[in-house]
C-alpha cells in the first residue's frame, strides 16, 4: 500500500512543473547567497551580516520545501483526492506521510547543497554540517501542517504561509539576544538549525551542538504530532 503510494508520488514529481522548480532551487538559491555573502563580507568585513544571511538561507531551503509539500496536500483537498482515498483501501494518513517524507527527503538534500556549494560552514566537519541539514529538513513537516491545518484552500493557505514565514525571523533574532532567554525562541522548527550555524560561526557564542541538536529533533517531532492531531481533527481523517 505504502509503495502503491511511493510510486504516485514519484510520478507525480516528475509531472509537476512545481517540483522540478524545486529541485533547481537549491542551485539557484545557494549560487545568488554565495555571491550576496561574499559581497557583505568584503561591504561591511568583521561583521556579523554574512554569517546572518548564510544561516538565514540554510533554514529557508527546508522552511520552501515545507511550503511546497503544504501546496501540494492543498491542491488534493481542492481536487477532492484525500476525499477520494478515504474510500480506497489506503491509509490518508500514509498519503500524507508519504508526502511529508518526501519533502523531508529534497529538503535534506538540497541543504547539503547549498551548505557544500556555498561553503558557509568552512570550518565544520560533517557531522555537524549533516545535524544542520537534518534540522532545517525535519521542519517540513511541521510547515506544511500548519499551513494545511489553518487554511481551507490555496488562498488561504498563501496567507497562513507569509504569516507563518514571519517565524524565519525568530532564528535572526537569536543573534541578537544572549543567554537562555534565546531559547524562548526554539518554538520556530528552524531555530535549531540556525542556532548550530550561529555556533559554528561565532566562535564567541557558548553552547554545545549536541544538545541543541537532540533538543531540536525532540521539539520538532513533538510538534509534528501535535500539528498531525490537529491536522487530522479538521481534516476528519
Amino acid at each position: 500500500m505504502i509503495g502503491t503510494i511511493i510510486k504516485a508520488e514519484f510520478r507525480n514529481m516528475t509531472r509537476d512543473k512545481m517540483y522540478i522548480f524545486f529541485a533547481l532551487y537549491p542551485f539557484l538559491f545557494g549560487a545568488l547567497g554565495y555571491f550576496l555573502v561574499n559581497w557583505i563580507d568584503n561591504e561591511f568585513p568583521n561583521s556579523i551580516w554574512d554569517s546572518v544571511v548564510a544561516m538565514m538561507i540554510i533554514i529557508m531551503t527546508g522552511f520552501v520545501f515545507g511550503a511546497l509539500i503544504a501546496f501540494t496536500l492543498l491542491d488534493d483537498k481542492d481536487d477532492k483526492v484525500l476525499m477520494s482515498l478515504k474510500i480506497t483501501p489506503i491509509n490518508v494518513k500514509y498519503y500524507v506521510y508519504v508526502k511529508m517524507i518526501a519533502g523531508m527527503v529534497f529538503a535534506l538534500i538540497a541543504t547539503l547543497v547549498v551548505i557544500y556549494a556555498t561553503d558557509f560552514l568552512p570550518n565544520s566537519n560533517f557531522l555537524v554540517i549533516l545535524a544542520v541539514a537534518i534540522l532545517g529538513s525535519i521542519q517540513v513537516p511541521s510547515v506544511t501542517l500548519i499551513v494545511n491545518s489553518f487554511s481551507d484552500n490555496k488562498v488561504e493557505g498563501f496567507v497562513i504561509m507569509k504569516l507563518s514565514g514571519m517565524v524565519l525571523l525568530f532564528p535572526l533574532i537569536g543573534f541578537l539576544v544572549t543567554g537562555w532567554v534565546q531559547y524562548l525562541l526554539g518554538v520556530a522548527p528552524g531555530y535549531w538549525a540556525g542556532r548550530i550555524v550561529e555556533l559554528e560561526l561565532l566562535p564567541t557564542e557558548e553552547g554545545s551542538a549536541i544538545v541543541v541538536f537532540l533538543a531540536g529533533v525532540a521539539y520538532n517531532i513533538l510538534a509534528t504530532w501535535l500539528l498531525m492531531k490537529l491536522y487530522s481533527k479538521r481534516s476528519n481523517i
